[in-house]
């Protein structure tokens, strides 16, 4: 089965993800760490770096204007509602 990527546009996340270290402080993370880890060292997920500019997801997750929501839709292939921006 092929690893299944994580685009993420957080770098510190990426690396606290891939740092070996734990600090015990964070102990509402403990277990979401561990298992993130397990699936690291399986080789079944991997993280890369996406610039926000670049993320197709940020249309989701907040509000953007409207040329943006436009762009991601394109590249995202959802039909248009209209070709042009009004």
């Amino acid at each position: 089965m092929p690893a299944i990527c994580v685009h993420c546009d957080n770098q510190s996340a990426i690396e606290r993800v891939q740092s070996s270290m734990y600090n015990g402080r964070s102990r509402h993370i403990h277990h979401r760490y561990n298992t993130i880890k397990n699936l690291l060292s399986n080789i079944i997920i991997y993280f890369n770096y996406v610039k926000s500019n670049k993320n197709i997801m940020d249309p989701l997750t907040k509000g953007l204007l409207k040329k943006l929501v436009y762009n991601s839709s394109r590249v995202m292939d959802l039909k248009p509602l209209k070709d042009e921006i009004v």
